[in-house]
């Protein structure tokens, strides 16, 4: 199996809290040219311009994920303006608003605050969870896919910082997950404002490598958690096949692949060869559930 789907690294782009400067930017973030991700609170709808920069930031192939209604903590203190029921209320609403105004499922979180509390019912909702701490994730590593780390933006960064935390990935085969809160220039700076140029610089710099695979959090941590999966199951044998089985894990995404090599032989799925690809790997479904080599 392909660690990061055949690319050295891999680097996703997050941005909490659905703050009015991201809508002011969006057409630069956009204009980048990679998929991102954009962590909602859901509490600021009626923020000029708010649904009709996430309806197209998901029609261009962004992922909204959960950020909480209104930006508590587990307790429900820390709110920005009046908390629902519970914690769990807090992410269900968040979900269902981003699903019935956007058409598009919330397949992982990040936690407000980065408050460890919401690790737990974000287990029982969600494929991954974004926390807050430093550091990168390694191929198939024990990174606790519902704390995940990120290199998280302080204010102020040129985007020469991002661009080494890029090097730093791609020379150590890891996945690093970038956070960013306010973009500049705006009247809005929330927290942390880093001037756009030095997002969308550090996004051109990753691209110019041509090896480093930059997508949704989603995305990758799919193929990152599938890896483990699969890899971690014995095979079967019958005859001169050899066959190998999973079960994906809760709230995984439909239509995912993985990329693999093989010695020698055929793989097959549901019966039908698989057909090689010509950039040198075949791509296995992870919906079927199982892959047979043959000789």
């Amino acid at each position: 199996m392909l660690d990061w789907a055949g690319f050295k690294a891999a680097a996703s782009y997050t941005f909490d809290d659905a703050q009015p400067s991201h809508i002011q930017h969006y057409a630069a973030l956009q204009a980048a040219g990679v998929p991102l991700t954009f962590y909602l609170n859901t509490n600021g709808t009626s923020a000029s311009g708010f649904d009709a920069t996430w309806t197209r930031a998901a029609a261009d192939g962004h992922e909204l994920g959960n950020h909480t209604v209104h930006h508590c903590r587990p307790d429900l203190s820390g709110c920005s303006g009046t908390a629902l029921a519970s914690a769990e209320a807090e992410i269900d609403e968040c979900s269902r608003y981003i699903k019935d105004r956007y058409g598009q499922t919330c397949w992982t979180m990040a936690s407000p605050y980065g408050d460890g509390g919401w690790n737990a019912p974000a287990r029982s909702r969600f494929l991954l969870n974004r926390g807050v701490a430093g550091g990168t994730i390694g191929p198939r590593d024990a990174t606790d896919p519902f704390n995940l780390p990120t290199k998280a933006a302080v204010g102020g960064e040129a985007a020469s910082a991002f661009s080494s935390a890029i090097d730093s990935a791609r020379s150590g085969g890891r996945w690093v997950i970038f956070l960013f809160h306010s973009i500049l220039p705006t009247s809005q700076n929330w927290y942390a404002g880093v001037d756009v140029a030095s997002i969308t610089g550090s996004i051109a710099h990753g691209k110019s490598l041509g090896d480093v695979w930059i997508d949704t959090v989603v995305s990758i941590g799919a193929y990152w958690r599938a890896q483990k999966l699969v890899a971690a199951v014995a095979p079967t044998t019958s005859g001169s096949d050899t066959t190998w089985a999973w079960t994906l894990p809760a709230h995984f995404p439909p239509g995912r692949y993985l990329r693999v090599k093989v010695d020698g032989g055929t793989l097959k799925q549901g019966g039908s060869t698989l057909t090689w690809d010509d950039h040198g790997y075949y791509e296995i479904a992870l919906d079927a559930g199982s892959v047979t080599l043959s000789p």
